[in-house]
């Protein structure tokens, strides 16, 4: 999630957050709920204010008609403790206060996932990743900043992040995160409703891959997310509900309204019952075109990262620019179809990227360039890349 913020009054927001969470509260509902929602903000990073932001529009849109559902916001601060909220009402109450630990380690994650599952029980779940992204991309190639890789991991913005940054930098550019398996791994199978990423770059077809176990539904973004991420103001009720069209189709209509830079959004919500179906065919049609991927020319598949050598590409635009013949293009768009139940995005991603076409979905191409960098090496090691042959 890169720095593209509107000016926001910081100062306000976090002396009000500290006054409204001042008092821990030990008690948890009586009755079981409709829905309970966890958002887990693993912000001691960079995004440290932003998250303060969030938690207040959340709270405000927290009106007493929603006791059918409980909010409950982890989150890790810059210079703060680690806390877990309780919203409601327009109030915020502190349940647990952590000893100070790394939010981006998967066992933490599962730990605060744990503890809601077991103590504010409802009939279904929902989970909102909220952090820095940066697809499957795994954290020993997100260090080097100068690009020494080859693939130059970034022209633009802080280090992001395969999902959720630490930073350790103590003034040097130096964090950690969470690996896209250990993030599979600390999430159970068979409770959440849907997984939301406000986190970039998380709508690859990697990283749903991984987690399709996990949840029918995920919603996340191919591309970089403006820096105030959701509007939660408009979509809390929605996530309370579970009405994830509705969260995707805000998200869209609210960056739409505006211009220039600020008019950056892709959003979709993937069905991930079809992935599976969605790789075999995958696999069928990389298997007949192995020999010239690694030198195809990308020029003109569209790409959504801002990165020196592009390595997020649309994944319909690849398997058509690949040659792929007609009656499997078409085998493989239905299946798409399937599994894509919403997606939309602005004319142009960051007033720079220019979205002739998208399927909802992004793929990474190996190719022969990034082999010295290792970064084909870590590809092999996904799940997606296993299943297909790819």
């Amino acid at each position: 999630m890169i720095f593209i913020r509107k000016t926001l009054c910081h100062a306000l927001y976090i002396t009000v957050l500290m006054l409204m969470a001042s008092c821990v509260k030990e008690d948890t509902l009586d009755n079981r709920t409709t829905k309970t929602v966890l958002v887990y903000m693993a912000a001691d990073n960079t995004l440290s204010d932003y998250a303060n932001s969030n938690i207040m529009s959340m709270s405000n849109s927290m009106t007493a008609d929603m006791h059918y559902a409980n909010l409950l916001v982890y989150v890790d601060r810059k210079d703060a403790d680690p806390v877990l909220l309780h919203l409601h009402d327009r109030k915020i109450d502190t349940l647990k206060v952590y000893k100070e630990h790394n939010s981006a380690d998967a066992g933490v994650l599962k730990d605060v996932i744990n503890t809601v599952i077991n103590d504010w029980k409802a009939d279904s779940y929902g989970l909102i990743l909220w952090s820095h992204g940066m697809s499957w991309i795994p954290e020993s190639q997100m260090h080097d900043v100068a690009g020494k890789q080859g693939w130059a991991p970034m022209r633009y913005g802080p280090l992001t992040k395969s999902f959720a940054s630490k930073d350790m930098s103590n003034g040097n550019l130096s964090y950690t995160c969470m690996e896209i398996d250990e993030l599979a791994g600390a999430i159970p199978e068979g409770v959440f409703d849907y997984i939301a990423f406000d986190a970039c770059y998380m709508g690859s077809v990697e990283t749903l891959y991984a987690l399709r176990k996990k949840t029918p539904y995920i919603i996340s973004s191919s591309c970089e997310i403006i820096g105030d991420g959701f509007p939660y103001r408009r979509v809390t009720s929605d996530f309370l509900s579970g009405n994830v069209t509705k969260v995707c189709t805000e998200f869209f209509s609210y960056y739409n309204s505006y211009y220039g830079f600020q008019q950056t959004a892709s959003i979709s919500l993937v069905n991930t019952d079809g992935l599976d179906s969605l790789a075999r065919c995958f696999k069928k049609i990389v298997a007949t075109h192995k020999n010239e991927i690694p030198t195809l020319d990308v020029s003109d598949i569209q790409y959504f990262d801002r990165f020196e050598k592009h390595i997020m590409f649309d994944l319909e635009d690849f398997v058509d620019k690949l040659g792929t013949d007609k009656e499997d293009l078409t085998e493989f768009r239905l299946q798409l179809e399937k599994c894509v139940l919403y997606k939309n995005s602005t004319p142009y991603i960051c007033n720079e990227i220019k979205m002739n076409t998208f399927c909802g979905l992004s793929v990474y191409i190996p190719l022969e360039s990034f082999e010295a960098s290792g970064l084909n090496d870590d590809y092999r090691d996904t799940e997606w890349s296993r299943d297909t042959g790819y």
